[in-house]
C-alpha cells in the first residue's frame, strides 16, 4: 500500500488528471463512461489516460521490471 500511495503521489505531481482518473476508476469503481462524465472528457480519452496511468504506476511499483 505504501508503494501504491507513493506512486500515486508521483503521478499526481506529473499529471493531476491521470491521478484523479485512477482514484475514480480504481478506488471509486466507476466505469469508463462514468469516469468520462465526471471528468468532462470522452470515453476514448479516459481509456487512453487509464492505460497510460496504469503503465506509469506499474513501472513505479515494480521498479521497471516486466
Amino acid at each position: 500500500m505504501i508503494a501504491i500511495d507513493a506512486a500515486l503521489e508521483k503521478l499526481a505531481a506529473l499529471d493531476a488528471d491521470q491521478s484523479r482518473l485512477v482514484e475514480l476508476r480504481f478506488f471509486g469503481g466507476l466505469s469508463v463512461e462514468e469516469t468520462a462524465e465526471v471528468m468532462g472528457v470522452s470515453p476514448a480519452t479516459v481509456k487512453r489516460s487509464w492505460n497510460s496511468a496504469r503503465a506509469f504506476l506499474h513501472r513505479e511499483i515494480t521498479g521497471g521490471a516486466l
